[in-house]
């Protein structure tokens, strides 16, 4: 799949403000700078998403219109990009305000195709991330894992993460990924042309 165009459509916090957007969706979350609005501005190869080394540099539900092309055909679909939760000494507090909004949007959001989880690989998996995937599968909502900030690891390292990650969650979707130098992009799309068709 290759992107053709990207650009940003509207902020929100709820599925009601998304009326009249009649397009297939991609949601894109994770903790507080894990690399999010990085990975979004790789993918379609253009800053549309606002970054900062500042933890919560995204507030609201961040709505872009992507166009793309995949073997001569072109669609259009929205990336959405979500407040980072996590980053608090009373984390429980602010991922439960973020569950709220999160859970407002997503819930009954007949045009979400996939949740990126995106993790920053050197990471690991805490009780607040539990909370996450346990939320996801209680509403079925489906997920891939993308392992971000990859550059920051060997490659060694990087094997075993991806092994001990696809045994975590007991599914074969989690990726690499890096904005530094692009490591995973192609791999991205080809699964979110897949995801489209």
């Amino acid at each position: 799949m290759r992107i053709i165009d990207a650009s940003f459509l509207k902020s929100l916090t709820k599925a009601g403000d998304r009326k009249g957007i009649s397009l297939p969706e991609i949601c894109f979350v994770g903790r507080s700078n894990v690399g999010k609005s990085s990975l979004l501005n790789t993918l379609v190869v253009r800053k549309i998403a606002r970054t900062g080394s500042t933890p919560g540099a995204t507030r609201l539900i961040n709505l872009y219109g992507v166009r793309s092309e995949s073997k001569g055909r072109r669609s259009e679909m929205i990336f959405s990009d979500f407040p980072g939760f996590g980053y608090s000494k009373v984390s429980k507090g602010i991922y439960e305000n973020w569950q709220a909004m999160v859970e407002g949007y997503m819930i009954g959001n007949e045009w979400i195709r996939r949740v990126f989880w995106a993790f920053d690989i050197r990471r690991s998996f805490d009780d607040l991330d539990r909370m996450l995937l346990e939320w996801l599968n209680d509403n079925g909502l489906a997920f891939s894992l993308v392992l971000t900030k990859a550059d920051k690891e060997g490659r060694e390292g990087r094997a075993r993460a991806m092994l001990s990650f696809q045994q975590l969650l007991g599914m074969e979707e989690v990726f690499l990924f890096s904005a530094t130098d692009g490591l995973g992009r192609k791999e991205l799309l080809d699964h979110i042309g897949d995801i489209l068709r």
